[in-house]
């Protein structure tokens, strides 16, 4: 199965963020903020005010990839259960590189579950 633009965006961000800043991506995950190094990030909602030019709602999820870290600028706005859903991905393939790590992801995947409100989701 061929992968879509969407998930190829945000393989790159998790790449880019690499193991080094993972757990502290989760842990400003854990506070509804975003995380990002030099032309990749991601934003929450809350984290703009609805007359802000980047406002996108009051829930979700964007992901900014800029120039030179992508030919072309890009936003992918995702919503909270999806944000979650990837972030489970890229928390297992993590895990299959830093398994000393599992208490402590899985304490930051609790937490932004909870404060996502996410409940139909192990």
């Amino acid at each position: 199965m061929q992968e879509s633009k969407k998930e190829k965006l945000l393989k790159l961000y998790y790449s880019h963020i690499g193991d080094g800043y993972f757990l502290d991506a989760l842990n400003k995950f854990s506070n509804r903020q975003g995380f990002g190094i030099e032309d990749i990030w991601c934003v929450f909602a809350n984290e703009y005010k609805s007359w802000e030019e980047d406002y996108f709602g009051e829930t979700g999820v964007a992901y900014y990839f800029d120039y030179p870290a992508v030919e072309n600028d890009e936003v992918i706005t995702l919503d909270e259960k999806s944000f979650y859903i990837y972030l489970l991905d890229a928390s297992e393939d993590y895990l299959t590189r830093n398994p000393t790590d599992e208490q402590e992801v899985k304490k930051y995947l609790k937490i932004i579950k909870s404060k996502l409100n996410i409940t139909q989701i192990k």
